[in-house]
Order: C-alpha cells, then structure tokens, then sequence
C-alpha cells in the first residue's frame, strides 16, 4: 500500500472522520478509500473510510491581500492539502479516534474489501469498480429476499444509464449466484430496441476509449465470463394497424435479428383473470369513482364466460344469447353501450355509466390491436414463457401509454397471482423502468396496491422489484422504503432537495449532479455510508448495429437445433 500522508494533529479528528495531511509527491481523490492504524495500549487499531472532502490552502498568509506577496517570493508560505475522510469501519471495534501523526496509506484490494465490508457478505455479486480498480459488490441476501428485497435506481434520462446498470446487475445476478438456475427475470422494454439484443454478443463497433480486449478483461477480473445473455425469449406485441382486424395478427417485428414470439390477450383471458381494471391505470384521479362499474362489467362478463362453452373459450371468444360472439375490445364495447344504457340489473348515475362508456370507447380505440381470439400456434402463453426460460424480454417500446401500462400490470399482476396460489418454485425479478407511472406518489391505480403489496411481502412470495425511474419522490414511499438496495446515478440537485435523499451526506449529492454515465453511487444496508462504482461496458449487443455477424449465425443455429 502506498503512503499518502499523516494523520492531522491541529484538527479534531474523531472515530467517525479524520483529516490528515497529502504528501504532495502523491495524488489522492474523492472517493479514495484510505486506511490508518493506530495503537492504544499496545493494541493496534485500524481506522478504514472514504476520502470526502480535499481541500488546499496556503499555510503562512492570514490576509488575502499577502497572496501577492506569495508569489513574488516576499514572503514565506507553503501550499498545503488536507483530505477529510469518513470512517466506515474500526478494525477491532474500539470505537477510538485515530492519534494524531499516524501514516495513511491508499488502499489496495484487501483493504478496501474490508473497508466497505465486502469480506462479511457470504453471498455476493459483482457489480463493478471502486475508485482504486477494486471490485464492488452487491449483497446478494439484500437483493434476493434472503434478508431483504428489491433494488430501486433513480437518475435522469439518457445520462444516468439506469437500464444499463439494471442490465449488469442481472448478467452478474445469473452468471454468479448459486440460486441462479431457480430465477426468472422479466425485464420490459420501455425504450427504443435497446434490449432486444441481449442473446447477441457485442461488435464493439461504438466504443472509442476502450478496446475490446480491455472491456473483456474487466469481465474477467470481476469473474464473469464475457459472453451474451443465454437461455432468453423475447416477446413482441402485434402490429397496431392491419387491413381488416379480423386479420391474423402479424408480429410487430422491427428486425429479422430478433427471434421473438408474438403475445396479445383474449377478452376470455382478460375477464377470467380479473385484467379488465388494469386498462384503467392511467385513471389516477378517476379510478375510484370508475371502480364500481368496473367491478359490475367484470362480474357480468365473467357470468356470460360460465355460459360459453368450453370450445370457444379455449379460443377466446365469448358467446351471447342473441348468437352473437365478443371477441375484441370493438365488440365488448359495442356490448356494453347497449348493456349498460338498458339493463334493470344495477343502479348507476347516467353520468357515470356515459363517463365509462366514453373512456371504454378510448381503450378500444388505443388497445384493441392487442385482444383478439387465440391463433393456434401464434400466441405465446406469457407466463409459460417466464417459467421456460431464465430471462424474458417483453417489448413494450412501441405501444401507446395506455396499452403500455396494460400489459406491464396484467404481466405483473398475473405472477403476483401465481405466487400466492400455487406451490411455485420460481423466484421472480421484475425489471420495471418508469416506475412512478404504476405506483405514484399521489392517488389511486389497480397495479399501485398490488405494488406496495410486492414491496412490502415481496420477499415472501418470491417477487423480487428492480424499479427504475428519473424522480424517486415521485413514487409511494412504501416502495421506496422497502427497497434494501438504493442505486443513484446522476440527478439535479433539485430532486436530491427532496427529504427521500436524507441518506445521502451533502458532499455525495455534489458528486451525484456531475456524475458521468457508467459511475452511480451505491447504498447497502452492509455498508454504513454509500459509495461510487463504475460498471463496465456491456459485452451484449444493446442496439441493431452492435450485434456481431459470428453471434447471429450462433443464434440461428440455436434456432434450428429447437
């Protein structure tokens, strides 16, 4: 370890911060983690922290005027550097500052794993570098609801890489936990294809600092193998516009790259698993006054369900009296114009059945490209395809809003129900971007209940959230306070005034507002101040131009073998 100066003997240094001198032949940084030891009754103590403050002054001048003097040599002066640095940990537990003249050394590897209290976790992932190229980890316990669940990450978009951690954090979750084999993860594709290359390796064709020997030796040095994502199925929506909708429904596929299934829903489907509210989450401030007559539409529709027979059924069509049949949003609505404006069965206001009836007639309008009757061999069973396969990518990029916050919570919904019904074995783990729009702050939504539930008792069912968002204090606290992992990449300083951000010392939000793609900060509850790691560059395709030749013919052949 490198000597980089002493212990400060004019300052009071305490057992939770020290200062000490910078030899100035060296270089120390914020974020440095940096030791000392020291010695009380014959017994040696080591002080571990993180450098969080540097400061330089002349020593010699009193007056800013002297500062000229200084420089023409008039004067006797000396610049001087003191670093501040907070204690994360006293090696024994003797809870002593550290004396003053002591040596302080920069890290190595060893030290800083002790420091950050790497060495205590039992399980670990890797999940990047600290300042001195040391590994960082997560705590695998913390995140698999071992001891606790779920990890939140907030950040501006496009700067702060939250996707692109999320996506790291995943690779090193499947490669390096011994539980690996019993997870599955689905993660949504929110924007652009950026995660529809995931099972194709990476060209490299876009990097300009690095090479791509360099970028697969940090894989290496972390202990994960350089290789794509494997065993993954990626499910795309149909095509929102077709000639006559009584059409097949063809795949909206953006690239023949991609080897997709294609998902939709039937209005069975939709009825039998209690989806039908799940169109209305966009009502954030109508919802409860919607409630009831949804509650009334479900149960009749699910009464004439019991009436179809079971052949019909099984292709997602329902039939009615009149030998009429519904087998998509545009017939369910024309159904319920007539059903709701004459039936004696229910007592309803004229004003709130015409408020469902016009906001039904929306969701017909945005949403009914993705209900139709089940094409054999066409339609994917979603949830089978969870269970099939280690990592599921559902495409959702190209949906409108309101058919987009359908498919996230009916998929989410419709785990959550497996959970807590059957005998599952499977552990769950949600990748969730725009997480404020399912569980907001403010107001009411069908998926936001069945959110708080998975925070609070998510460790119990086996649903594991990793939510993403740009703004944390736009979201129910109960989510946030259960996430045991708090990941910030960069954010303004206006969001981190917010008291979610209590957490975080004042000279970790100055660092949060300059910090640059790939670096975010990391708190756990095994660590008792939180820390800056970079992540590396993804070794997986993250865009149609990345995807090498030689991992598509792989793939193909993948294709062909079954």
């Amino acid at each position: 370890m490198k000597k980089v100066g002493y212990v400060l003997g004019n300052k009071p240094n305490t057992c939770y911060d020290f200062f000490f001198i910078i030899d100035p032949t060296t270089i120390v940084q914020i974020d440095d983690i940096v030791i000392t030891k020291t010695y009380y009754s014959q017994q040696e103590i080591t002080h571990y922290g993180i450098v969080t403050q540097i400061i330089n002054y002349t020593d010699g001048l009193q007056f800013a005027t002297e500062t000229d003097l200084a420089i023409k040599n008039k004067i006797p002066y000396q610049n001087v550097s003191i670093a501040q640095v907070l204690v994360t940990r006293i090696d024994p537990e003797i809870f002593v500052p550290p004396t003053p003249f002591s040596e302080v050394y920069l890290s190595d590897s060893e030290s800083s794993s002790k420091a950050l209290y790497f060495d205590t976790m039992q399980n670990k992932v890797p999940i990047g570098f600290l300042r001195n190229e040391s590994n960082a980890y997560l705590n695998l316990d913390f995140l698999d609801g071992t001891n606790g669940a779920h990890m939140n990450i907030t950040g501006m978009s496009g700067i702060a890489t939250k996707t692109s951690f999320a996506s790291f954090v995943v690779f090193s979750l499947l490669q390096k936990s011994p539980n690996s084999g019993q997870y599955r993860v689905v993660v949504f594709n929110v924007k652009s294809t950026d995660l529809l290359y995931l099972n194709y390796k990476n060209n490299y064709k876009n990097i300009k600092i690095q090479t791509s020997q360099e970028i697969e030796q940090k894989y290496h040095q972390l202990s994960l193998q350089p290789i794509p994502f494997q065993n993954v199925k990626v499910l795309l929506p149909p095509k929102k516009f077709q000639k006559n909708q009584t059409d097949e429904k063809q795949i909206d596929l953006p690239d023949t790259t991609v080897k997709a299934s294609l998902y939709y829903f039937s209005i069975v489907e939709i009825f039998k698993k209690q989806l039908f509210k799940f169109f209305f989450v966009d009502e954030i401030k109508n919802y409860q006054s919607l409630e009831r007559i949804i509650s009334i539409v479900e149960k009749h529709m699910q009464d004439l369900i019991e009436k179809t027979d079971q052949e019909l059924q099984k292709i997602g069509v329902i039939k009615l009296e009149n030998q009429k049949y519904i087998q998509d949003l545009e017939d369910l609505y024309k159904y319920l114009v007539d059903y709701l404006q004459n039936s004696r069965e229910f007592y309803e206001s004229k004003a709130t059945i015409n408020a469902f009836l016009r906001r039904m007639r929306k969701i017909k309008e945005d949403c009914n490209f993705l209900v139709g009757k089940v094409e054999k061999d066409k339609k994917a069973d979603i949830i089978k395809e969870i269970e099939n396969n280690q990592l599921t990518v559902i495409d959702v990029h190209n949906l409108n809003e309101k058919s987009k916050l359908f498919v996230v919570s009916s998929i989410l919904y419709l785990i959550y129900l497996k959970k807590e019904e059957e005998n599952d074995m499977y552990k769950y783990f949600f990748v969730v971007d725009e997480l404020n729009k399912y569980c907001p702050e403010e107001g009411e939504t069908p998926i936001k209940e069945v959110l708080i539930d998975i925070a609070e008792r998510g460790r119990s069912l086996g649903i594991i959230l990793i939510g993403a968002q740009q703004t944390a204090s736009q979201i129910d606290s109960r989510v946030i306070s259960n996430c045991a992992i708090r990941v910030i990449g960069r954010s303004d300083s206006f969001e981190l005034s917010k008291g979610l951000y209590h957490f975080l010392r004042e000279d970790i939000k100055k660092r949060v507002v300059i910090l640059k793609p790939g670096n975010m900060i990391i708190s756990q509850p095994d660590c008792p101040v939180p820390f800056i790691i970079t992540f590396p560059y993804p070794v997986w395709a993250t865009r149609k131009e990345e995807v090498s030749i030689e991992s598509t013919k792989q793939n193909e052949l993948k294709t062909l073998l079954g």
